[in-house]
């Protein structure tokens, strides 16, 4: 069985876009839709010659790889940035806890919504005692006891 010339660039290009969800690195993927390209474009009779097929590869596949990658790997990875001031991504401010057991020193737990959280507090606090949540760092929760004016 004798395959038509475009159909090697078809199938290459599809076995790099399916590649790409082994490696995921978001580069394989643009050769392979180079490779897609050059073979529609052979099935149209657009190309005939291989010095030009591998030139629109090569060239598509660069500029893919320069300019879009840039984009989709900020849109699909997200960027990491500093947070300023005293934003509160979790939205645990404000929240109320309970608290697991006596603060010692002025550290302790609390349960917040099932979950154990390290807390610290500058109030004395008793074990099932009610309290709010006024600051949140990475696994540390600063607390308060919650009173009525709050609620």
């Amino acid at each position: 069985m004798d395959l038509p010339e475009y159909s090697y660039w078809i199938i290459a290009g599809l076995a790099l876009v399916i590649a790409e969800f082994a490696i995921s690195g978001l580069v394989v993927i643009f050769f392979g839709i180079a490779a897609l390209l050059v073979g529609s474009l052979k099935f149209l009779g657009l190309l005939d010659d291989t010095t030009w097929e591998l030139t629109i590869f090569a060239v598509t596949s660069l500029l893919l790889l320069v300019f879009v990658r840039r984009v989709l790997n900020d849109k699909l990875m997200g960027q990491a940035s500093e947070r300023e001031g005293t934003e509160d991504s979790a939205g645990l401010i404000g929240q109320r806890a309970t608290v697991a057991g006596p603060f010692s020193d002025g550290v302790g737990t609390v349960l917040y919504r099932g979950a154990r959280w390290q807390a610290q507090s500058q109030h004395p606090l008793e074990d099932g005692q009610m309290v709010r949540i006024t600051e949140h760092q990475g696994l540390w929760l600063t607390v308060e006891p919650w009173n009525a004016d709050h609620s």
